[in-house]
């Protein structure tokens, strides 16, 4: 057997074989290549004919940095000295039932900040343990919800980890409430450049995650849990988009902003037995980000999953999965 042809024809084949596999590569790259004009009008050509409203969709590229936030039981701890309410803890999360509802007025009252004045007394009372820290995101008409966040640097976060949750009764009254705390938050390594709205809107579209005969709405650059270590969490950027169709509940979209990939999986929740594998970790996850990005942006990534997709209703019950719905006056 003569060796040496086996293996130049070998050596030939593999050389075209990868030959191949470059070539599609790049022209995956061409089709993904967000900041390519032509790709943008036939986008919006493309939105036009699927009658999908985005409005003016903007095309800045922010500097924001990867977080990382102190885990604690600050809530379990303090739960004892809330007043006038009934508390417990599931799972990391307070849940309150208060011995009399907040009276409100969701209908006749002119602005939102008017119907939520109730609730800023009943906060700045404290009733709620460190309130100072969370601001109004969203009003949720459909399961009368009203939702407060934690924010880092303005940004918030809307994963459902750092929020406080009140819930109305069938009079309209808040009964209820439920919280998740993040404790205290700093940045980690160099500020990341993130993709813009319009890219994100583009990366949902390119792999058919807004359906026909839809309305985008609230796109809001935000953080998600990316790791739960037993000391820390770490989050990064995302965009949270809001997809609304007649007579379906709201399909609540997630992309993380740094790649441009779809966000489908929970965060990596790995448990902590030694003191100082923490900082190891944390250091080792500030790498991966740094250089997964740089080869994303060699490669002109946002390369998505097409079969991806994340659709959370408003009857979810894990705390990650809240879907925040924006009043529409």
């Amino acid at each position: 057997m003569d060796y040496k042809r086996i293996q130049a024809i070998l050596i030939i084949a593999f050389t075209i074989l990868n030959v191949y596999l470059v070539t599609v590569l790049l022209e995956k790259n061409d089709e993904l290549n967000f900041g390519d004009p032509s790709t943008s009008v036939n986008l919006e050509e493309g939105m036009r004919n699927d009658n999908i409203q985005a409005g003016e969709l903007s095309t800045e590229q922010q500097l924001i940095p990867v977080i990382k936030t102190n885990k604690d039981n600050f809530l379990e701890e303090n739960m004892n000295t809330l007043t006038n309410q009934t508390t417990q803890m599931e799972d990391g999360k307070l849940i309150s039932v208060l011995s009399e509802p907040i009276q409100l007025d969701m209908e006749s009252k002119v602005t939102i900040e008017n119907r939520l004045e109730p609730i800023n007394e009943f906060m700045k009372a404290g009733n709620i343990l460190n309130a100072e820290e969370y601001t109004f995101f969203s009003y949720q008409p459909l399961n009368q919800r009203i939702v407060f966040v934690q924010k880092y640097e303005e940004i918030p976060i809307t994963d459902g980890t750092a929020s406080l949750v009140f819930y109305l009764n069938s009079e309209g009254e808040v009964s209820s409430y439920d919280q998740t705390y993040t404790g205290e938050s700093e940045s980690q390594g160099r500020n990341r450049t993130v993709i813009s709205e319009k890219a994100a809107i583009e990366s949902l579209y390119l792999n058919n995650q807004i359906p026909s005969n839809s309305t985008i709405r609230n796109v809001t650059l935000s953080y998600f849990q990316t790791l739960s270590l037993s000391d820390m969490n770490i989050y990064s950027p995302m965009w949270y988009v809001e997809i609304i169709r007649e007579n379906v509940p709201t399909q609540i979209k997630r992309v993380d902003a740094l790649t441009g990939n779809i966000i489908t999986a929970p965060p990596v929740v790995e448990p902590e037995t030694e003191s100082s594998s923490s900082n190891e970790t944390e250091s080792k996850f500030v790498e991966d980000e740094e250089s997964s990005e740089e080869q994303a942006n060699e490669t002109s990534s946002l390369q998505t999953n097409t079969d991806a997709f994340f659709n959370m209703d408003f009857n979810a019950e894990s705390s990650s999965e809240r879907v925040f719905i924006q009043n529409v006056e």
